[in-house]
């Protein structure tokens, strides 16, 4: 009985049960019955993973439910400042980096890599300048070369290297970083929007640069088998992927075994009378990149909205793939920041559209593309003025379930320039920004704190399936609905009676480092995240990592103060 009622449950009420009663503990403690319940709530999800491995279901359950709490109420477990780099990248749960003392030659160059999902404690260390004159040997006698790192998955580490011999040469080298071998030395033809990714056996890199009959510059792949070591000679270009900005307008990511790649633009050029806008999504298997087994999304399927619901401040916006943790269903998660109709304000809003194929093996034609515009037009006074070459598009929008929309808040307490990380938690269905907030008595100190809005339960909402046609008496009934929907939260908190504490004020010191302020990047996955900041001509960025994982644990760390549900440590000298 208590099986099919934790079943129909949310993980975090079958958590909640367990700790009602000395009885209910064993819901969240016996491996068999915790193991139902993850393969029926979060199958997909990297606890389940890891549960498959050591059998540890509980422990797993457990630690999925703190690490969605720890998103949703902004309460990371772990701060810890984790080196200095002069360039860094954070794929995949580790933290590559390049490290050079700035009072030393090139000599002393070197690329670190730390498992931040598992950290021993230890870091894997190349010699940059060995790793170059291994792959290039004609440039061992050169010392004027940048170095940088680009991606990194699945134990392969790509860099770029850039020479001057004299004349200027891009190189993408592909490290094994858990052999130590250099797989492959590849002379670039370009390095616009140079992005990497790849799996265990295979890697894509692809640049935005050859320019298409139409004038437009185009997106080209290219393919590495990473187990033959050999590069392939024919070029994939994607003629009909519009955008350019990676994680704002485009983005590519290897899933299950297929490149995946994703706009949500479709035309070049911009249509003076159109109605609806779709996202364009491909994939094709990464061992065998045919044009003509490459799956397309139906229009029917990608729809994304219609033109009519407001303009777009495309400045605020990102566009990611991710899978959903309980079906494994793959998913586009879109933030928008838009003027709705009818409303004076903007606000940013975050939408998931599932990723639809045809049957694996089947290529789609452009007559199945164009199967599901409707040929009736609007009745619109616009379609008098369609000539022959207009090219408009429309779909009677579908419904847009509740589920499938999250609507945040207008950002306007913190600008673009303040906002330096805006990510959202469809696990936790929760929106997070890095912000910075600095105090009325430093207006001009850095401070640093994460900014969650948790959407509230479902019983408390009471909103319907709302189509994107609405009226706009809808939409204000909408929004005023949605007044309530987020629970904000932000980290660290205010000090008490505006007095600061000691841990508050070693807290704020660990997260801005004194002389090591302003020029932050971030970047974060589904357990952490880290960000740069400070970095000059005389001085190396602070690399400061944020862990809402429960289980994390960093050796030789010393943990100096626990509050609430959170420990920050700062790591010993070895790191920094």
């Amino acid at each position: 009985m208590m099986a099919n009622v934790a079943t129909s449950l949310s993980l975090e009420d079958v958590f909640d049960l367990s700790l009602c009663c000395r009885h209910f503990q064993y819901l969240i403690t016996e491996d068999s019955f915790a193991k139902r319940i993850i393969h029926a709530k979060a199958q997909f999800s990297l606890e389940a993973q890891q549960a498959e491995i050591d059998g540890r279901y509980a422990r797993a359950l457990r630690r999925l439910v703190k690490r969605r709490r720890a998103i949703a109420e902004a309460r990371p477990y772990v701060v810890a400042m984790v080196g200095l780099a002069d360039t860094h990248v954070f794929s995949d749960g580790k933290l590559c980096y390049v490290h050079q003392d700035l009072h030393e030659d090139m000599a002393q160059q070197w690329l670190r890599i730390l498992d931040l999902h598992n950290p021993s404690g230890q870091e894997t260390v190349i010699n940059i300048p060995r790793l170059t004159a291994e792959a290039i040997p004609r440039s061992e006698t050169r010392q004027n070369y940048s170095f940088s790192v680009i991606h990194n998955a699945e134990g392969i580490t790509s860099c770029l290297c850039s020479f001057t011999l004299p004349e200027p040469e891009d190189w993408l080298l592909i490290i094994d970083t858990e052999k130590h071998e250099l797989v492959g030395a590849i002379l670039l033809e370009s390095t616009i929007r140079l992005f990497v990714r790849n799996s265990e056996s295979y890697l894509y890199y692809g640049t935005h640069s050859e320019y298409g009959a139409d004038g437009f510059r185009k997106w080209v792949l290219r393919f590495f088998d990473l187990t033959k070591r050999h590069l392939s000679r024919r070029k994939i270009h994607l003629s009909n992927l519009v955008g350019y900005e990676i994680g704002s307008t485009v983005c590519f990511d290897i899933i299950d075994g297929y490149l995946y790649g994703l706009s949500n633009q479709t035309a070049f050029e911009v249509e003076e009378i159109d109605w609806t806008s779709y996202y364009y999504c491909f994939r094709f298997r990464l061992e065998d990149p045919d044009p003509h087994k490459t799956q397309i999304m139906k229009k029917r399927d990608s729809w994304r909205r219609q033109h009519a619901e407001g303009p777009i401040d495309d400045r605020w916006g990102f566009l990611k793939l991710e899978k959903d943790e309980r079906t494994g269903q793959v998913r586009i998660i879109e933030s928008r920041k838009e003027w709705l109709t009818g409303q004076s304000g903007n606000r940013r809003s975050y939408y998931a559209t599932n990723v639809v194929f045809k049957n694996e093996g089947e290529g789609t034609t452009d007559e199945e593309l164009d199967d599901n515009t409707e040929n009736n037009l609007p009745d619109d006074p616009l379609t008098m003025l369609l000539e022959s070459s207009s090219n408009p598009n429309y779909l009677r929008p579908p419904s847009r379930p509740p589920r499938s929309v999250h609507s945040g808040d207008d950002g306007t307490l913190f600008g673009l320039s303040k906002t330096h990380l805006r990510s959202y938690y469809d696990s936790s269905e929760t929106f997070l920004d890095l912000v910075d907030d600095p105090t009325p008595l430093a207006p001009c100190t850095q401070r640093l704190r994460i900014r969650a809005g948790k959407r509230m339960a479902a019983r408390f909402m009471k909103l319907q399936e709302t189509s994107a046609s609405s009226s706009v008496q809808g939409h204000r009934e909408k929004e005023k609905a949605e007044e309530v929907r987020n629970l904000i939260t932000m980290w660290p908190g205010e000090p008490e009676n505006g007095c600061s504490d000691p841990t508050s004020e070693r807290l704020s010191r660990l997260m801005n480092p004194m002389g090591h302020q302003g020029n932050i990047l971030a970047a974060d996955d589904e357990r952490s995240m880290v960000y740069a900041t400070g970095g000059t001509a005389d001085t190396l960025k602070v690399l400061v990592w944020l862990s809402f994982d429960p289980a994390t644990k960093l050796t030789g760390a010393s943990g100096w103060a626990r509050t609430e549900k959170a420990m920050y440590t700062h790591l010993p000298g070895q790191y920094v």
